[in-house]
């Protein structure tokens, strides 16, 4: 992967938001997976690779609308990502807004075009996945 940082409500991985199926091949090679899944607006195909999943609508043409991250070395710039504890994302964040399950965290302020930045914590409360996009799944 070319690019080991997350850019807040504009992609991560190498990937952004509102690129082809083409251009994420071209930066990631063949996915490990891909699948149509029904998203919480309509259908989108889901392209894995280990560490990173990318989601675009599934009509042709559609575009990168989400963007999840597992892979430790992806990062923000201030080095939150995966393996962080909640209490340290709480610090940098005070102002994240914790979801109904009180399992991931919404940083306010990180949005361009609708897109927003979450952190979903594992069992352990360390974020288990860092995710960007328009389409948070």
């Amino acid at each position: 992967m070319p690019d080991h940082r997350v850019h807040p409500g504009v992609g991560a991985g190498g990937v952004r938001l509102g690129m082809s199926e083409g251009q994420v091949l071209r930066v990631l090679g063949r996915p490990d997976d891909r699948r149509v899944v029904q998203g919480a607006t309509g259908r989108l195909v889901r392209l894995r690779w280990t560490g990173i999943a990318v989601t675009r609508w599934a009509e042709p043409g559609g575009r990168v609308v989400g963007i999840a991250i597992t892979d430790r070395g992806i990062r923000l710039k201030d080095g939150t990502g995966v393996g962080t504890p909640r209490t340290m994302v709480q610090r940098r964040f005070p102002q994240a807004i914790a979801g109904p399950s009180r399992d991931a965290l919404t940083v306010p302020g990180d949005e361009a075009g609708g897109a927003v930045t979450a952190l979903a914590f594992g069992p352990g409360g360390h974020v288990a996945e860092l995710r960007i996009g328009h389409e948070i799944a």
